[in-house]
C-alpha cells in the first residue's frame, strides 16, 4: 500500500513539473500575427476587409481567442466565421483568415475609423493588438468650389519632315476636384491654327494629339508654336516650343518613250520634290552615228568619257519646278531621202533623154598668141535601146568667126548653112535615122576674123527628135569656151 502513494507521489510531481516548463516555454514565445490591409476606403454601403495571419511557434497545440469590437453602429464578420469563436493551431501551424468591418446603423460620422483587433494566445496567456483603420467616405459630400488649376506640357520634335505625319501632344493635369466642362486649347504659328474644347475630370488628366500637317514642299524655316488654355475667364500661363522645318531633296524621274514609223521619241521629265533647289544632271548614250538622226530638246551638249559618247543636260530646278529633256531619233529624212533617190533615179531613166548631145573644141592654130583656126566636135549618142528617127542637128557659129567649109573627109557634112546678120552663121544637119546606142562625131572647122586672146565661148548646140507620141523633143549639149 506504501509502494502505490510513494508511485501517485512521483508521477503527479512529473505532471506538475511538466505543466511548469510548458507555462515557461509558452511564456517566453510568443505567436505571430501580422495584418494585411485589403479595403479600406468604403461608402456606407460597402465592407472592408482585412487580411490576418497567425502562426503557432510552440511545440503543442493552442488556441487563439478573436476580441473586435464591440463597436455601435459596426457590425464586424470573420472568414470562416467560426474563427469568431476561437481558433485553434496545431504545433507549428500557420493560418490565414479574413475579417471585415461593415456599418449597420445611421448616423455615422464620416471620415478615419479605428477598431482594435485583440488575439489572446490560451497557454501562453500572451495578448497582442492592432488597430484596423478604415476610411468612411461621406456619399454625398458637401458643396465646395474650387478654382482652376490645370497644368500642361507639349511635346512636338524640334526637327519637322513636312513630308511626315507630325503629332503635338498636349499633357493635360486637373489639380482639383473641380470638374471642368469646357477647356479651351488654341493652338498657334506663323503656319498654322488650331483650336480645340475639351472636357477635364475632377483630378484627372488627359493627352490632347493635334495632327499637324504640313505642306510637302513647305521651305526649310524656322517656327515657333504657342500653346494657350483658358477656362471660363482663367487663362494660365501658355507655353511655347521652337521647332525647325528641316531642307530635303526628292529628285522625280519620269521616262515616257513615244514609237512610231521610223520614230523614236524619249522624255526624260524630272520634278523637284523637295523642298529646296536642286541641280539635275542628265546623261543620255550616244554615238556619231546616231547622232546624225537624233534632236535633243533642249540642245544637248556633247561630252566623252571612259564609257563612251554622251548627251549632256545640267540645269537647277526650284522646288516643285518640273523640266522635260526630249531625245528624238528620227530615221524618216533618211529613207525619203532614199525614196527620193530611187524615184530620181528611175524618174532620170524614164525622163532623160535618149540622146545625148556633147561638144568639145581644139585649137588648130594661133597666130600672135591669138586662136585664129580651131575644129569643133559634136559628139550624138542614141542611148536608148530603140532608134529615133528624124534627129535635127543644130549648132552656131559666133559673130566673131566664120566657117571653114574645108569639112574633113567622112564627116557629115551640114544640109543647111545659113548666114545671120546678129547670131552668126547657123549649121542645121538632118540625121533620118539614129540606131540604137549609135555615136556619131559631126566636126567642123572655123577661122577667127581677128586674133582672139583669151578664149572664143562656143554656144550651146540643140538637137531635135521626135518622142513618144511624135512629140517633139529638144535636148542641149554644154557650152564651151575654146583656149
Amino acid at each position: 500500500m506504501k509502494n502505490k502513494i510513494l508511485l501517485f507521489v512521483v508521477i503527479s510531481m512529473i505532471f506538475i513539473m511538466s505543466i511548469s516548463v510548458i507555462s515557461v516555454i509558452g511564456a517566453d514565445v510568443e505567436f505571430e500575427m501580422i495584418t494585411k490591409t485589403l479595403v479600406n476606403d468604403i461608402y456606407p454601403t460597402q465592407t472592408a476587409k482585412f487580411e490576418i495571419t497567425l502562426l503557432n511557434p510552440l511545440d503543442t497545440e493552442d488556441e487563439f481567442k478573436i476580441n473586435l469590437g464591440p463597436a455601435a453602429k459596426w457590425s464586424f464578420s470573420a472568414d470562416p466565421v467560426s474563427y469568431l469563436s476561437g481558433i485553434t493551431l496545431d504545433a507549428g501551424e500557420e493560418v490565414t483568415f479574413y475579417v471585415t468591418i461593415k456599418a449597420s446603423g445611421d448616423g455615422l460620422s464620416y471620415g478615419m475609423q479605428s477598431f482594435p483587433l485583440i488575439i489572446k494566445s490560451k497557454i501562453s496567456d500572451i495578448s497582442k493588438e492592432e488597430t484596423l483603420q478604415l476610411l468612411l467616405r461621406n456619399p454625398t459630400p458637401p458643396t465646395k468650389t474650387y478654382m482652376p488649376s490645370v497644368s500642361f506640357n507639349v511635346d512636338v520634335p524640334d526637327k519637322i519632315d513636312p513630308r511626315q505625319d507630325v503629332e503635338l501632344k498636349i499633357h493635360l493635369i486637373n489639380k482639383n476636384p473641380l470638374n471642368i466642362k469646357e477647356l479651351v486649347i488654341s493652338v498657334r504659328s506663323e503656319l498654322y491654327n488650331m483650336d480645340r474644347i475639351v472636357a477635364l475630370e475632377p483630378l484627372g488628366n488627359k493627352i490632347e494629339t493635334f495632327k499637324i500637317d504640313y505642306a510637302d514642299d513647305l521651305e526649310p524655316t524656322d517656327d515657333i508654336i504657342t500653346v494657350k488654355i483658358k477656362t471660363g475667364d482663367v487663362e494660365f500661363t501658355p507655353s511655347s516650343k521652337y521647332v525647325s522645318i528641316v531642307p530635303y531633296k526628292e529628285l522625280i524621274e519620269d521616262k515616257v518613250i513615244e514609237k512610231s514609223f521610223l520614230k523614236k521619241t524619249r522624255n526624260y521629265k524630272y520634278t523637284n520634290d523637295g523642298n529646296v533647289a536642286d541641280t539635275q544632271k542628265v546623261k543620255v548614250k550616244s554615238s556619231l552615228l546616231l547622232g546624225l538622226f537624233t534632236k535633243t530638246t533642249p540642245k544637248a551638249s556633247i561630252i566623252k568619257d571612259n564609257e563612251g559618247r554622251f548627251y549632256f543636260w545640267e540645269f537647277e530646278l526650284m522646288p516643285g519646278e518640273e523640266k522635260t529633256v526630249q531625245v528624238t531619233r528620227n530615221y524618216r529624212p533618211l529613207v525619203y531621202a532614199i525614196i527620193l533617190i530611187i524615184i530620181g533615179t528611175i524618174a532620170y531613166f524614164l525622163f532623160r533623154s535618149p540622146i545625148v548631145l556633147r561638144k568639145e573644141a581644139k585649137v588648130l592654130k594661133v597666130e600672135d598668141e591669138g586662136i585664129s583656126h580651131l575644129k569643133v566636135l559634136v559628139h550624138v549618142k542614141n542611148r536608148a535601146n530603140k532608134a529615133i528617127d528624124e534627129v535635127k542637128l543644130i549648132d552656131r557659129v559666133p559673130q566673131i568667126a566664120n566657117l571653114d567649109h574645108g569639112f574633113d573627109v567622112g564627116t557629115l557634112h551640114p544640109d543647111k548653112v545659113i548666114r545671120h546678120e546678129h547670131k552668126g552663121t547657123i549649121l542645121k544637119w538632118e540625121i533620118k535615122t539614129l540606131e540604137p546606142y549609135e555615136e556619131r562625131i559631126i566636126s567642123y572647122a572655123i577661122k577667127s576674123k581677128l586674133n582672139i586672146i583669151g578664149g572664143l565661148g562656143l554656144p550651146a548646140a540643140i538637137i531635135k527628135f521626135k518622142g513618144t507620141g511624135k512629140k517633139l523633143k529638144k535636148c542641149f549639149s554644154n557650152t564651151i569656151t575654146a583656149k
